[in-house]
């Protein structure tokens, strides 16, 4: 299948936070020479020069069992995510014409890989961004929470939703399809608030999250104003090939554009819907393409969208 992607017309997706899991790339990582090199000249510069951010080497944290609950706690699986999603974006250009790349799209931590595989940032700016992404949003967003709402939406009962979230000063922090939503609220507010969401839908179901902070939401504005700093210190180039970013849903190829949209990404909420349609209006005869780790954003098109009808398809399961 991977040959066949020379003569496709493509557009990449790069997957964000919860897409970790313990072995994540571990195939690739003894497969592909390029993966390898790549994922080990990142563990080699966090050893090097993040080790006050990060206290565990990459590999160990990614392959052992025993660091389940430490991957899944955001200072450590965003860096993670970031790693191999990378390294198997540089795998796949050896499969691929990248004139065949049409555009790209990342979710939330996801556009910080799309940034660097697209040239935007340097791999170890990026590295450095999303190290510090991970500490900032762990260690100054405790106030939060986060749940999923998953129900048959409509634009009609996304706005009725959002009605009552706005009641509650909580805000919808991802739109990742028609049958998923994520609420980000303040810990004091999250019962009444689900209350209200269950007299209102009825039959809907609510999973609480396992996060750190309310993320995507003013809630984290501290981290957001901290990690500002550090986005300000970096230097942007306009991509190789235009950019979707979701925090307005549009194609980019201004770096000063993209970079202002980068600084308040972490307090603005996740228009995955509009970034996907808005992708499915502009080009015709492509695939959607997400990088490991995971298949999240491949089950959210292929089940929480309707009539797209674009391929898609994870690099999960062609490797």
């Amino acid at each position: 299948m991977l040959d066949t992607l020379k003569t496709k017309k493509v557009v990449l997706l790069f997957p964000g936070q919860a897409s970790q899991y313990i072995g994540m790339g571990k195939k690739l990582y003894e497969l592909s020479t390029t993966y390898k090199q790549t994922f080990d000249k990142i563990r080699d510069y966090v050893n090097s020069n993040l080790s006050n951010f990060i206290d565990i080497d990459l590999k160990d944290l990614i392959e052992k069992e025993e660091n389940k609950d430490k991957l899944d706690l955001t200072k450590y699986s965003q860096i993670a995510i970031f790693s191999v999603s990378i390294s198997s974006f540089y795998f796949l250009r050896e499969y691929l014409n990248f004139d065949n790349i049409l555009t790209g799209a990342g979710h939330s931590l996801g556009e910080y890989t799309l940034l660097t595989a697209f040239e935007s940032l340097s791999l170890y700016d990026a590295v450095s961004l999303v190290v510090k992404r991970g500490y900032f949003m762990y260690n100054y967003s405790k106030e939060g929470t986060m749940f999923a709402v998953i129900y048959n939406f409509d634009n009609d009962s996304i706005n009725k939703l959002n009605e009552i979230v706005s009641k509650f000063n909580s805000v919808i922090a991802n739109f990742n399809s028609y049958n998923q939503l994520i609420v980000s609220c303040d810990l004091g507010v999250v019962e009444n608030l689900k209350g209200e969401i269950k007299k209102e839908f009825g039959n809907i179901k609510i999973i609480p999250l396992k996060v750190s902070g309310a993320f995507h939401s003013p809630l984290v504005s501290q981290a957001n104003e901290l990690f500002k700093q550090e986005i300000l210190k970096v230097e942007f180039k306009d991509p190789i090939k235009p950019v979707f970013i979701s925090v307005d849903s549009n194609e980019h190829s201004n770096k000063d554009i993209i970079k202002n949209l980068m600084l308040d990404q972490m307090v603005s909420s996740v228009n995955w819907i509009n970034t996907i349609e808005n992708i499915v209006r502009k080009y015709n005869d492509f695939i959607f393409l997400e990088l490991l780790p995971n298949k999240i954003l491949t089950n959210l098109i292929q089940k929480g969208f309707k009539n797209l009808n674009v391929e898609t398809y994870s690099l999960e399961d062609l490797v």
